[in-house]
């Protein structure tokens, strides 16, 4: 049972993640806006690739804020890596119904307590502190763990969430 808790935890940290990387949007310190896709977060630079400037990397402390999603669809949200542990926590339990509530998305979820992947990234020490804590930003910095996140199966469970919510 804690085994698919954490799968859980995972997979709801990854495709909100893998939200979050679709098109976001930063904003300077020096008042500019840089839109793109963020890649990565490691020591503390977030790596952009940018449609127009390619790939950057930028300095987290010259970035005021970190919006995501389509601009045609409504408001831009904040990017879940710069939310605190309450805000993640929020944006988990609002994917929670999509996900338990379907059962497609459950079956795929409960075969990734057999994926190679996911059992990396319950017996690694480092990912299970971050989990623990909710350090997204060291989530992100984990190559194990975007592996996973950017796994077939849990692409499968993003479309199927987005599809049930009706956005394309």
């Amino acid at each position: 049972m804690k085994k698919f808790f954490w799968i859980m935890f995972f997979v709801l940290t990854s495709v909100s993640l893998a939200d979050a990387a679709e098109k976001s949007r930063m904003e300077l310190t020096d008042g500019s806006t840089l839109d793109g896709e963020i890649v990565s977060f490691s020591e503390g630079k977030y790596t952009v690739k940018s449609p127009s400037l390619g790939t950057l990397q930028i300095e987290d402390s010259k970035v005021r804020a970190i919006h995501h999603g389509d601009q045609a669809s409504g408001p831009l949200q904040k990017d879940i890596a710069s939310m605190d542990e309450t805000e993640v926590q929020s944006e988990m339990q609002k994917l929670q119904p999509a996900i338990t509530g379907n059962p497609e998305v459950m079956k795929t979820v409960t075969g990734l307590t057999s994926d190679p992947d996911f059992k990396t990234l319950i017996e690694d020490p480092a990912i299970m502190n971050a989990a623990k804590s909710l350090d997204v930003k060291a989530l992100m910095a984990n190559e194990k763990f975007v592996k996973a996140a950017n796994s077939p199966a849990v692409q499968e469970i993003r479309q199927k969430i987005k599809g049930q919510n009706g956005q394309t």
